[in-house]
């Protein structure tokens, strides 16, 4: 029963270790009283913008420790006993102690689980930093527009791409044995790659949002070779599994996986040459709790400087590419929560890793 009581107080330690920890590692000043108005937190933050140690302070009262006027021009206090809260408001309406970084408070009270207010917090932000994610969030907005004007038009100009094509077809006819025949082809192959490119960036411009269901990733695997065997039989590739039975599902949109390994094959398939390989291997880490899908190929490799644009929108080193297959491809695992990363060396082959959180 002891060594029972022992671990109980070895765990409670530990984890009071590790919430002062977490607490001295935030970016924001952090104070804390308790209802009797008596400082209870007072991360290192705080400590450094108004030059005080941390255990001179706890278990002081507010009043003649931070601050040397009456309760009624502490708005702390008054968070404190009305549980109104104050929003972006100079450092002196909390304490009178001079603090060395311009900061934004904002006050709140503290409730335990039946709503009873049993203390009151004060949040210092430095105003830089404000600054800057007011900056963010605007910058966000206005990209967000932007993507929403961008997929509008690009929605638009498909329409009359399509006409034109259309009227390219029965141009072509009209043409039959004209010495001017052989540029119809060409001028349907670049509007069909307009329209890839359209369509591409279309699926790109969507939100992040997915329909998730718990998923077979080796099933998944399965029904994308099932879509690219062809093409990798006409080019003489070989495609070799390795596929974990014991797997768990993965809690994915299994359209979009579908896209990201369509996207990976592909790339394979146009890094290879006759004969070449591609060995696709799924594991788990139940430690972290993570499935891995691994494609490996035998083909040509890629540089330093390729792996580190291979993300970019409209990067591409292929001729007919439009360059947002990764970008896109990235952008769904990580909505996923999950990571992909591009190991490869010229000569020596691609490798890419797709990480994805496991469900059981």
């Amino acid at each position: 029963m002891g060594v029972r009581y022992g671990g109980v107080l070895i765990l409670v330690e530990l984890a009071e270790e590790w919430s002062r920890l977490a607490l001295d590692h935030l970016p924001v000043g952090l104070l804390v009283i308790n209802r009797h108005r008596k400082i209870r937190i007072f991360n290192q933050t705080l400590s450094r913008f108004l030059g005080l140690k941390s255990e001179k302070v706890l278990g002081q009262p507010l009043l003649g420790i931070l601050d040397d006027r009456g309760p009624d021009f502490n708005i702390l206090l008054q968070t404190l006993v009305t549980g109104k809260e104050f929003q972006n408001v100079k450092p002196q309406a909390v304490t009178t102690v001079s603090c060395s970084v311009a900061c934004l408070v904002n006050t709140y009270p503290v409730r335990n689980r039946t709503g009873i207010t049993v203390g009151a917090m004060a949040v210092f932000s430095p105003a830089a930093r404000l600054q800057e994610m007011e900056n963010a969030v605007v910058k966000a907005e206005k990209l967000a527009i932007l993507g929403l004007m961008s997929a509008g038009m690009v929605h638009e100009i498909r329409n009359p791409l399509t006409a034109v094509g259309c009227f390219l077809q029965l141009l072509q006819k009209c043409l039959t044995g004209h010495p001017k025949e052989e540029y119809i082809p060409i001028m349907l192959t670049e509007l069909n790659r307009a329209n890839r490119l359209i369509s591409e960036f279309l699926q790109f411009a969507k939100p992040g949002y997915s329909r998730r269901t718990s998923c077979s990733i080796g099933e998944t695997i399965k029904n994308v070779l099932m879509l690219v065997e062809s093409e990798a039989l006409s080019r003489k590739l070989e495609i070799k599994l390795d596929l974990d039975v014991d797997m768990p599902n993965i809690f994915v949109d299994g359209e979009q996986l579908k896209q990201v390994f369509i996207n990976i094959m592909k790339n394979s398939f146009d890094a290879l040459s006759e004969g070449g390989k591609i060995f696709v291997q799924t594991s788990w880490n139940e430690l972290d709790g993570f499935a891995q899908v691994s494609f490996r190929d035998t083909g040509v490799g890629i540089d330093k400087d390729t792996i580190a644009n291979m993300f970019n929108p409209f990067f591409t080193t292929k001729e007919s590419g439009t360059g947002l297959g990764m970008f896109t491809s990235k952008k769904i695992i990580d909505n996923h929560g999950g990571r992909i990363d591009i190991q490869s060396e010229p000569g020596k082959g691609t490798t890419v890793v797709v990480l994805l959180p496991a469900v059981q």
